[in-house]
């Protein structure tokens, strides 16, 4: 990958650089000669999906959640970002000083649900109006990965000699393999009746806590690079496993969670029902296997294996969690 071009954000946004700090991989903090501050971000996604994402913050513009976003800055050509010469887009906002969200307060956790419902319910009327991407039904989704999980059994077998990360994952694959069988099955039941009472909403899809910026006066949430059309119990139950990975998997914050979600009527008809089949789905341990058979990731063998073992602890941590709190049924009413 081509090193990020400066000079080329100094010619688009008519600034002088100062001074350059890296945040992340695809992210800097940068003060300008006359002491402004930016956030810069070379988007992950390619230009079609920020157009999308463009999309969407000239909605949100228009509602009350438009105060909890944070502007990008035009560039002197009048666009939202630029391109360089590898196609890579580039986008500058204002620079927020705060703090991301803690998911081990409760009094955090509240502000956090309250945002994303603000989200979910600000953009309906978008997404009923919106046809550039398919709405997810979830059988169809579970039945493909459960396609790939075999095919990449497949390729396992096919090897004369198994890597120690091949031997694992058929381990993986023998031990929850009837997870996906089971979810598949749930969701049939509830799929039409679930579909019906739900209405498609976008979903923001990347709840890291990094991604909700508390300041002194307000709370954003930035980074929509994932942002989808779904159902919002998608975004709940993501929530719901980096809550509990972030408090080593204590069932007490959880449950305070859970209570959140039913004050603020988010649930309705059959939506727990789908919340516990998503949470149950071996998402871990497929994304694995995919990005080692199928994306074929530039990582080592040693990583990919404890990306493993990690993916196999949360899905037998989210189990436990189930059993505990819902008796290890899930029940149709």
């Amino acid at each position: 990958m081509e090193k990020i071009n400066f000079k080329l954000v100094e010619e688009n946004y008519s600034i002088k650089i100062e001074r350059v700090k890296q945040i992340k991989t695809n992210a800097y903090f940068i003060k300008t000669e006359n002491k402004k501050e930016y956030f810069l971000k070379l988007s992950r996604v390619d230009k079609s999906h920020v157009d999308f994402i463009i999309d969407i913050y000239s909605h949100l513009k228009k509602t009350s959640f438009k105060s909890h976003l944070i502007d990008f800055e035009m560039t002197k050509d009048g666009g939202f970002y630029f391109l360089d010469d590898f196609g890579r887009v580039y986008l500058l906002c204002k620079w927020i000083d705060g703090r991301g969200a803690n998911y081990k307060a409760f009094s955090d956790l509240k502000v956090v649900v309250s945002i994303l419902d603000h989200l979910h319910t600000s953009t309906t009327y978008f997404a009923k109006q919106e046809s550039r991407m398919h709405l997810p039904c979830y059988e169809e989704i579970f039945q493909n990965k459960y396609s790939q999980m075999k095919t990449m059994e497949n390729i396992i077998h096919q090897k004369e000699i198994y890597s120690t990360f091949d031997k694992y994952f058929l381990r993986a694959i023998n031990r929850f393999e009837n997870r996906f069988a089971e979810c598949i099955q749930f969701v049939k039941k509830i799929g039409g009746y679930f579909r019906i009472s739900n209405q498609k909403v976008l979903i923001h899809h990347d709840l890291a806590h990094h991604n909700f910026i508390f300041t002194k006066d307000n709370v954003y949430l930035i980074d929509f690079d994932y942002a989808t059309f779904d159902y919002d119990v998608h975004d709940f139950v993501n929530l719901g496993v980096r809550i509990l990975k972030t408090n080593e998997w204590n069932i007490d914050i959880f449950k305070f969670y859970l209570k959140l979600l039913r004050e603020r009527n988010i649930p309705k008809k059959f939506w727990f029902e789908a919340f516990w089949i998503l949470m149950l789905f071996p998402q871990e341990i497929w994304q694995v296997g995919l990005q080692y058979y199928f994306e074929k990731q530039p990582w080592t063998e040693e990583y990919f294996l404890k990306r493993l073992k990690g993916a196999i602890e949360i899905q037998t941590r989210k189990e436990m969690i189930i059993n505990k709190v819902v008796g290890g049924k899930l029940n149709w009413h």
